[in-house]
């Protein structure tokens, strides 16, 4: 049985050796750095050995685009390497975001909201990342939302009904303001007037402040909640209320570049309560660890690490 603290041990040389490759990777690492490092390998064996495996698993994963998979090595540092690992795939993973793209009328790329104003007079507010197909015809209004979260302001016109299109449900409008997010689940909140969701042969009417989303099994939950707060995106804040910090860093991760990665259940189920501005991540990740027994480690602009402090 492996020793507790034997195993954080390992963790925090493996997260050091991962600091060291990013660090001498970088266009503007030094000599002094390099000094510093080759200091820092010779304290401890078990630190050569790390930056070595972490080296080799940085070289596989710059060729993952390339190849089918990375080669298989051993996990150092007790599961730091495997997360690491995952956290850059789930990058490539996202990368995926081009088909979307390529199949939308409006897209926007990560960290950009923008508002586009349709024929009918509606408008729609494309949230990070985010894309979406618009088929209008002569007896409906159909946008599909291929991607990420869009926010919209319906004008009425009951001979041709306005209806988003997610990846499982769609939503009916009936003269409103709502949004509709699609990612693991279709979800949907409505801010003003009333929305008819369905999915198969599920369906629920909405009023305002009313939340639907497919549930795992494909059951159609219907709530309540701010949905204010829930699309304060618009105005270029983030407003969270009680919210599990997994959950919290999910929606923050939308607005850059790159993997956030937690590294323990602990510090995901922590609450988070608090604004923060969506155009400026390095502030609100300072104010998260400042507020949360929590370590951030960007390790690179693609990679940032949260672990319990």
């Amino acid at each position: 049985m492996t020793n507790i603290s034997d195993k954080a041990r390992e963790d925090a040389i493996a997260e050091e050796a991962a600091g060291w490759v990013a660090r001498l990777g970088s266009r503007d690492a030094t000599e002094a750095d390099r000094r510093r490092f080759e200091f820092w390998k010779m304290q401890d064996p078990a630190h050569a050995a790390a930056f070595e495996e972490m080296s080799a698993l940085w070289g596989d994963l710059a060729s993952v685009p390339k190849t089918v998979a990375p080669r298989r090595r051993r996990m150092v540092g007790g599961g730091m390497a495997a997360l690491l690992l995952m956290g850059c795939l789930g990058v490539v993973a996202n990368d995926t975001g081009l088909v979307a793209w390529y199949r939308s009328d409006f897209y926007t790329p990560v960290g950009v909201v923008k508002r586009i104003d349709l024929d009918d007079g509606s408008v729609v507010t494309l949230n990070t990342d985010s894309a979406i197909q618009v088929r209008y015809g002569q007896t409906e209004r159909r946008i599909v939302l291929l991607r990420g979260e869009a926010f919209f302001d319906v004008t009425p016109n009951p001979a041709r009904p306005f209806v988003v299109s997610g990846n499982e449900a769609q939503a009916i409008a009936l003269g409103t303001h709502y949004a509709v997010r699609v990612g693991d689940y279709d979800e949907v909140m409505v801010e003003e007037g009333h929305v008819a969701v369905t999915s198969g042969s599920q369906r629920a009417v909405l009023d305002a402040g009313g939340t639907a989303k497919l549930g795992a099994e494909g059951r159609l939950v219907t709530g309540s909640g701010d949905v204010a707060n829930l699309t304060s995106w618009r105005g270029g804040k983030l407003v969270f209320s009680g919210l599990p910090l997994g959950e919290v860093l999910d929606r923050i991760g939308r607005y850059q570049h790159g993997r956030i990665v937690v590294l323990d259940d602990q510090a995901a189920q922590l609450r988070v309560s608090g604004v923060f501005a969506a155009n400026d991540i390095d502030q609100t990740f300072a104010a998260l660890q400042e507020s949360l027994p929590i370590r951030i480690i960007r390790l690179s602009d693609w990679v940032t690490l949260v672990r319990s402090r």
